[in-house]
Formats: structure tokens, C-alpha cells, sequence
């Protein structure tokens, strides 16, 4: 037996404090509205809004709207007096109304908001918005805009503004339930005296931050976004690294480490590029383990659904208002706590990731999916535009290995129409091993590449084209001898097949190992081919033996390592084809 080494890595920590009372300043726009919010309840609605809506947190660990809000302000507090000097404007810069364009006037001349102003003013304003679901209730609305004319159209004259209607339109259009709060924000500020610039600037500030494109390249609101961003970005990440299961933290109560953090991104004078992308990082795994873990961010777009579906069928909708019905009544159906069912297996999960320019063919295939039997699907859309779609299967199917072959379908039905298709694109590798999964009783699958170090899985229409790409990886001339063997195998296989339908190819090995022993290899198979559009026959198992001896070699493995797996199949339909095997199996 080796030496085991004792070891303490941590004989002492740094102190940290746990509490962080902290005194903003608010200047006079930001007070002014501040204080209109206030009378008119939207304050106290800000301190009743989880931070993350439907998102389970320990209750020590809850932040509200508020919270966060004033996070944002308190940090910008720490960049006007510690960092005024490294930025490319001041805190203190005049922002004329010529920023926002020829029609921006202010109320009087003597109306002088500073950059300062602006930011405080964007900060209240943008958080103002937002349902008590948050995320969750505002991509229910886009879904049920889309699908009901009646919702859709009560949102678009919840205004009687001309640019509300336009700005609601681009969204909805988009789908964009990231920022639908901002809406929700403008029509408050519409019920806001109208005769207080503070009131006026917000409602500018949203307006310009949704057509930031349109803006003026000199424009000085390009910085006060860009501070903006880096600020709001910092806040949620620090605020959220608190309740995710990630080795990382931000210490809010150290000062001069949050400071140093603004300077790397905020500096003028040194390469801001590092910094950012650490944030941008910290946000995408941020994405992965609290926002839309796999499992959560299914049960998260099950509510929706049931939002939608509820909604569709009310009669009284036409009756209801959306303003004061929808977004500001506590017991609104996207207001109120909804029950989280999590009835799916939450072990094997598909996971698909559409570009921006895909997005409407990725909701066509989500909608497609979720009306495959005991499929449970969810989306959520990344702020890079990318929308991910989640698929698993209900816990008490009968036929998991059917639905699952049916989601393979379906999917690459979609994926062969993308913007940008590749025969090789890695989600047909993802698709199918959720199906292989399945196939082989739950048990844990690895496509190991062999000829080709890159390509494990190939999706194709048509025999040419199904032949071709073998033929071009065996001409790579990789792999060993019996990696060779059993791709050129599967090529005499294809050959001989003469209808021309789109097959899925695994030219590589496919390792099964037990689910409850992790490392423990069950059985391995040299390439499988699948043909998901055809009625029977659709799997195809290879056993390839490169070896001129023992003609039977080959069938006994295979059905030793199909018995492994206690995989029903006909032991007498293994075809021999010299000294190679193969199964054709009927789903």
C-alpha cells in the first residue's frame, strides 16, 4: 500500500465579514424619482421582487430587486470617488438632451443631468419592471403573445405611445423576454408625474437603451451604457456566487478588491478585454449551475407553459387589463408562487444550443418535441442571442428507448435545415447518444473517436453521400489496424444498403458502462448505424473481428455483450458477413 499524505491546505483564512451596511447618495434626479416611486407604491413592489424569481433560495441567502438595485448604486458611488480620474468621461460630464438625438429637449434650461445622473436614474428605472417571477413570467408572455392575438394585442395599446408599440413589437417579434421587463418599466413611468425631468430622463434612457443602435456614434450614451453593463454585471455575479455550487466568491465587503475589479474593466488606461471576459465567464457558468441548470431550467419553462395554457383557456382575458391586472397585481398568475414538478429523469438530459440566426427554427423544433409523448422540454435564451433547448423523458414511460429514438428524429429533421449545416455538427453526436442511452437500459454511453480525432458521429441523406464520408475518413489515414478494419466494415455495410433516407453513421466506438459503477465498462461496440426515418430495422450493429479465422467469432461477442446489457433482441437475425458481425434491430 502507498503512503498517504496528511496534509492541512488551509491552517488559516482571511477574516471576512458577513454584513455590508452601506450609506447612497442620491442625487437630485435620482431622488426626485425615487421619491415619485415611492408615493405610487413601485418602491415597496421593488423590495417585495425575489431577485430570482422562481429560483429556490435558502431564506439567509434571499436578495429582493431592491437589494440589487442598491448594490448597483452603492457601486457606482465607489467608482465616481475612487476611479473618476481612470474613466474615459466623469461622473460629474454634462449629458446634453442633444445625446438622445434631435427631438430630446429638456423641460427648462436650466435642466444640467450629469453622467453621474444618467446612470442612477438607468439603474432605478431598469429594475422597475420586473413580474415577481421574474424571467419565468416575462418569456410566458412572449409565449403567449405569440400564440394568442387577443394577449398580444392587449400588450401593444397597454401604451398610447407610438414608440411603446414599436419597441413592444421588435420584442415580441424577437421573443426577447430578457429585456420585455423594460416595457413593463416604461408603462410605470407612464403613470409618473409627467411634469419631472427625472421622470422624463428615465423614460429616455429606456427608450435609447432598447435603439442603442440607432444612436449617434458620439453619442455620450454609449459610455454610460457601457458602465452600466460592466456595473449591473458585477452586481448579479456577486450577489449570485453566493447560493451557486462554484469555488469562486466576490468578497463585497472588501473594498479595495471590488475597486481593483471596476479598474480592470472600467480603466481607460490599460487592456480591459481580460477582465471582461472573466465576467462573461463567471456569467455562462452562472447560466449552467443556478439560472438554467439543465433539470431546473426544464421545471423553470414548465411554468411558463402552464402560465400560457391557463391564460389560453380564461375567457375573462379580454376583460383584463395588463398593466394593472397582469404585471401590478401581487396575485396575478405571473406574480404568483407556482408548484415546481420535476416528474422527468433529471440524469440524462439533451442539450441543444442554437446561434441567433437559428432561433426561429429552434422554436419550431421545441414546440415540435414538446408534443412528443412523455417528453418534458424546456428553452432559455442566452444574452449572446443563442437559445439552448433542454429535452428529457418522463420518470414512468414504458418505452423510454421509443420516445427517446423519436426525439433523435425529430431533431435531426430540424438540424438539417440550420443556417449553417454541417454533416458533422456536434449535436447530432449529443442527440444520439441520448438516444443510445436509453437503448442500452440507462446505462452511461462515450463515443470514442478512431479514424478521425474530430468525428465520432456523421449525418447524412442519401446512399453517395452516406459512402462518400467514410470513404473520406478512412483517406485520412488514421487509426490502427482494427480501427480501420471496423469503419471499412461498416463501409461495405452502407454499400450494399441501396435506399437513399438520412442515416445517422457512428464510425467510432461506443462504450456502455454500468450506471451505478462509474468506470466499470459493460460492453463496446465497433460503430452502430441509425436510420430514424425508416419503419423497422432502424439500428444496425456492427462486431468487426480482423481476423481470418473462426467465422463465428464475431456473432458470439455481439451477443455476449447485447446479453450484458440484457438488451431483448433475436440471437438467430446476427448476420455473419465473413469474419465480421451485424444486428439490424427494430425500435
Amino acid at each position: 500500500m502507498g503512503k498517504i499524505i496528511e496534509h492541512d491546505l488551509l491552517p488559516k483564512q482571511k477574516p471576512r465579514k458577513s454584513n455590508l451596511k452601506v450609506k447612497v447618495d442620491l442625487y437630485n434626479y435620482a431622488t426626485e424619482l425615487y421619491n415619485e416611486l415611492s408615493k405610487i407604491g413601485i418602491i415597496q413592489r421593488l423590495k417585495d421582487t425575489p431577485q430570482l424569481g422562481v429560483i429556490r433560495v435558502p431564506k439567509n441567502l434571499r436578495k429582493s430587486r431592491f437589494d440589487y438595485t442598491v448594490l448597483q448604486l452603492y457601486f457606482h458611488q465607489l467608482i465616481k470617488k475612487n476611479l473618476q480620474t481612470k474613466l474615459e468621461l466623469t461622473y460629474n460630464n454634462p449629458v446634453k438632451g442633444k445625446e438622445f438625438g434631435d427631438n430630446m429637449q429638456y423641460i427648462s434650461e436650466k435642466e444640467n443631468p450629469t453622467v453621474g445622473d444618467m446612470l442612477q436614474i438607468l439603474t432605478i428605472a431598469y429594475n422597475l419592471g420586473h413580474f415577481y417571477n421574474t424571467f419565468t413570467a416575462s418569456r410566458a408572455v412572449v409565449m403567449l403573445a405569440e400564440e394568442n392575438v387577443d394577449f398580444r394585442n392587449k400588450l401593444l395599446n397597454s401604451s398610447n405611445s407610438h414608440r411603446f408599440r414599436v419597441a413592444a413589437e421588435s420584442l415580441l417579434s424577437e421573443q426577447n423576454y430578457h429585456r420585455l421587463h423594460l416595457l413593463n418599466s416604461l408603462l410605470v413611468l407612464e403613470r409618473c408625474d409627467q411634469s419631472k425631468q427625472s421622470v422624463i430622463l428615465a423614460q429616455e434612457l429606456i427608450y435609447a437603451y432598447l435603439n442603442e443602435n440607432s444612436i449617434s456614434d458620439s453619442s455620450k450614451l454609449h459610455f454610460i451604457f457601457k458602465v452600466f453593463r460592466s456595473v449591473r454585471n458585477v452586481s448579479y455575479i456577486a450577489y449570485d456566487l453566493q447560493i451557486a455550487n462554484m469555488p469562486i466568491t466576490i468578497d463585497l465587503c472588501n473594498k479595495e478588491a471590488v475597486l481593483i475589479l471596476f479598474h480592470e474593466l472600467l480603466s481607460i488606461y490599460n487592456d480591459q478585454l481580460p477582465a471582461n471576459r472573466l465576467i462573461t465567464s463567471i456569467g455562462k457558468m452562472l447560466d449552467d449551475t443556478v439560472y438554467n441548470e439543465n433539470s431546473n431550467a426544464i421545471c423553470y419553462y414548465r411554468i411558463s407553459r402552464k402560465i400560457v395554457n391557463t391564460l389560453s383557456k380564461d375567457e375573462s382575458i379580454k376583460y383584463k387589463e395588463y398593466y394593472s391586472d397582469f404585471w401590478l397585481c401581487s396575485k396575478s398568475i405571473f406574480n404568483k408562487q407556482h408548484r415546481q414538478t420535476r416528474d422527468y429523469s433529471p440524469d440524462a438530459i439533451l442539450k441543444l444550443t442554437f446561434t441567433a440566426e437559428d432561433k426561429k427554427l429552434s422554436q419550431g423544433l421545441l414546440l415540435e418535441l414538446e408534443r412528443i409523448n412523455n417528453s418534458r422540454v424546456g428553452y432559455y435564451d442566452r444574452n449572446s442571442g443563442e437559445r439552448t433547448i433542454l429535452v428529457s423523458i418522463k420518470k414512468n414511460c414504458q418505452n423510454k428507448a421509443l420516445t427517446s429514438f423519436r426525439v433523435l428524429k425529430t431533431t435531426i429533421k430540424y438540424l438539417r435545415r440550420v443556417a449553417h449545416p454541417s454533416n458533422a455538427d456536434i449535436r447530432y453526436l449529443l442527440a444520439s447518444k441520448f438516444f443510445l442511452y436509453y437503448l442500452f437500459g440507462e446505462n452511461p454511453v462515450v463515443i470514442k473517436a478512431t479514424v478521425d480525432p474530430e468525428i465520432c458521429v456523421l449525418c447524412t441523406r442519401g446512399k453517395r453521400q452516406r459512402t462518400a464520408e467514410i470513404k473520406s475518413l478512412l483517406a485520412k489515414g488514421n487509426g490502427n489496424t482494427d480501427e480501420r478494419h471496423e469503419v471499412e466494415f461498416m463501409l461495405d455495410c452502407l454499400i450494399q444498403d441501396d435506399i437513399n433516407d438520412t442515416s445517422i453513421t457512428i464510425p467510432s466506438s461506443i462504450l456502455i458502462y454500468q450506471k451505478d459503477l462509474p468506470g466499470k465498462k459493460l460492453s463496446e461496440f465497433d460503430g452502430m448505424v441509425i436510420h430514424p426515418m425508416r419503419k423497422s430495422e432502424q439500428i444496425m450493429l456492427l462486431e468487426a473481428k480482423n481476423t481470418d479465422s473462426n467465422p463465428s467469432y464475431a456473432k458470439k461477442c455481439l451477443s455476449d455483450k447485447l446479453d450484458k446489457l440484457n438488451f431483448d433482441y433475436n440471437k438467430d437475425a446476427i448476420k455473419i458477413h465473413n469474419y465480421d458481425a451485424l444486428l439490424k434491430v427494430s425500435i
